[in-house]
């Protein structure tokens, strides 16, 4: 049978690789004319036309479902080509699965899946549902400004999601010079769309077929054994016996679980305060910092840390931060009185006076430093005064000659002749 059309080709596919369910591209060459002319798609042995979207000759997008094989090629089948190849392949990678006593170095979270085999919508919902372009023809936006279109359609929209989808605004916003040819092929193919979830669906279910009838058969030999066990009394009836089977598994699941929730609650309360600690740790640090300065007489490092914690933690409310900001207060208050002990020393040179007043402000010290420091030296040298007065008596300032052996004479005058009167 001759075909108009060269055999779908497929060069490229991304991701190249990812687990089942993974959304990927395809593109490549002759991919079909339209929705309705592609009628197979398989990834890695696994049919994946059910979740196919047509977007154009060159691109395809679906989901990969459950494939037997971990690595394939892609096969795009069109009525207008027939079977094509593959010039690359994808690789089907298998989750990883924690189980629930499995020991794990972080809390795994229940994760959102879509169940394709009982078409229920446990979280994204598959391409099938929610397509991009659900006429499935090339969307071509029009020029029509928006706010016109809000005033022709008033409480309308042309979300095709939204409750109040209005199609003609849909159809004026993205396909405003569609031919009416294209638009009879957009129906055709949302047709087709409807009748693929359902016969999608029907499929899935014939294929578990067999699951259904075991699980009829199961509940059928339950039921048998419980209505021959229904008039025994050892131990209670085989309903009764269930009942303590499943309170006993019940009490030992949530003893288990509990333990293990309780973990993760302590491992969780462990890792908070971690992290608290290594935030924080300048200042849960600062108090000892602060005392290894001080011995090493470091006080500019230790006047620019208290700057720093001042600023930050000065007016907080959280009562860890207040009690460690307490301690590096009361160092610093001990700091005050270090320096205004040494400011007040005497003697001293002025480089350190200066020095120990500059501390002294930049601390906040109460009082004025400088004028401490004047007092001190006023009062240190009233003591040499009075001192050198005490040493130097009225005795000394009388005696006839000038050879006295006090501290404070003048040296011996020497003169030639007679002594004056």
């Amino acid at each position: 049978m001759s075909r108009s059309r060269q055999p779908p080709l497929v060069t490229g596919i991304s991701p190249n690789e990812g687990i089942p369910w993974t959304k990927v591209t395809i593109r490549g060459e002759n991919l079909g004319t339209g929705p309705a002319d592609l009628i197979g798609l398989t990834i890695c042995g696994h049919n994946c036309l059910l979740t196919a979207e047509w977007m154009s000759a060159s691109k395809i997008v679906c989901r990969v479902g459950q494939a037997k094989n971990d690595k394939g090629d892609i096969i795009v089948t069109t009525k207008s080509g027939g079977k094509g190849t593959s010039t690359v392949s994808f690789k089907l990678l298998k989750p990883e699965k924690i189980g629930i006593l499995d020991q794990s170095a972080v809390w795994v979270d229940e994760m959102n899946y879509y169940d394709m085999r009982t078409d229920r919508n446990k979280g994204i919902p598959p391409l099938s549902l929610r397509p991009a372009n659900p006429l499935g023809i090339e969307i071509e936006k029009g020029k029509f400004p928006q706010k016109d279109l809000e005033m022709l359609f008033p409480g309308m929209s042309a979300d095709f999601t939204s409750e109040n989808f209005s199609a003609a605004w849909y159809l004026i916003e993205n396909h405003s010079n569609t031919s009416f040819e294209q638009l009879k092929m957009a129906i055709t193919h949302l047709k087709r769309q409807a009748n693929k979830k359902s016969e999608g669906s029907l499929a899935y279910v014939k294929g578990g077929l067999s699951t259904f009838f075991e699980a009829q058969d199961a509940l059928s030999a339950i039921h048998q054994k419980l209505e021959a066990d229904g008039t025994e009394k050892v131990e209670g009836s085989m309903t009764q016996k269930l009942e303590n089977v499943l309170n006993r598994a019940s009490n030992t699941a949530d003893t288990l679980f509990q333990e293990v929730l309780g973990r993760k609650d302590k491992a969780d309360s462990t890792r908070n305060a971690l992290n608290v600690l290594q935030r924080f740790k300048f200042l849960f640090n600062l108090p000892l910092n602060i005392e290894r300065n001080i011995q090493k007489g470091d006080y500019d490092v230790v006047i620019n840390d208290y700057e720093k914690a001042k600023s930050l933690f000065g007016k907080t409310e959280v009562q860890v931060f207040k009690k460690y900001y307490a301690e590096v207060e009361t160092r610093i208050e001990a700091l005050r009185e270090l320096l205004l002990e040494k400011l007040l020393e005497t003697p001293s040179t002025l480089h350190d006076q200066k020095r120990y007043i500059r501390y002294l402000c930049d601390l906040h010290a109460p009082g004025d430093p400088a004028w401490q420091c004047i007092g001190a030296q006023h009062r240190w040298i009233l003591q040499l005064m009075h001192g050198c007065r005490e040493g130097c008596g009225p005795r000394a300032f009388t005696a006839p000659q000038w050879t006295s052996t006090l501290r404070c004479a003048p040296p011996r005058l020497v003169t030639s002749g007679r002594r004056r009167r």
